[in-house]
């Protein structure tokens, strides 16, 4: 009876220990994709931040900034317009300052996201000398660098 009575506890243990720990892959697997979704969105409204905030003065490591976030398709598209923003940029004396005012998740797994961002900026240039502020909504498909785990801009599209 002892015997039956040790081996039914011993099973008992097992079970909980099992069960300990498949809960606890669980949780540490949902705390690991919520926080990659935060990253993603707070990736994406940085890096609106940065496309949107440029300046005649600082050009060169205005758009560097965004190079250095974006990749795949949006990061070749970017690579042979440069010298056509930066050549717009210093002949308008444009002057740029952005903010992002709400991001959102659209979807996300733990290598890809798609975030909407609506952010505004005053640019200043020579048409417009006292400023003018432009509304921008964007949506990024970002994706995760395997080498480093940040998140990178693949495809940009303005869509409102």
């Amino acid at each position: 009876m002892r015997l039956r009575s040790t081996t039914v506890l011993a099973a008992a243990l097992v079970m909980a220990l099992g069960a300990a720990g498949w809960l606890g892959w669980r949780w540490h697997d949902t705390q690991q994709r919520e926080r990659a979704r935060e990253q993603a969105v707070a990736a994406a409204r940085q890096f609106v931040v940065d496309f949107v905030s440029v300046s005649a003065a600082t050009i060169d490591q205005d758009l560097a900034r965004v190079a250095v976030a974006a990749t795949g398709e949006f990061g070749e598209q970017f690579q042979q317009g440069m010298p056509a923003v930066r050549a717009a940029v210093l002949d308008n004396k444009v002057e740029s300052t952005g903010s992002a005012l709400r991001a959102g998740l659209v979807s996300a797994d733990a290598d890809s996201a798609v975030v909407l961002v609506a952010a505004d900026a005053t640019v200043k240039n020579t048409k417009a000398p006292e400023g003018r502020v432009a509304h921008y909504r964007i949506q990024l498909d970002l994706a995760r660098d395997a080498a480093s785990g940040a998140w990178l801009v693949a495809k940009l599209q303005f869509v409102g």
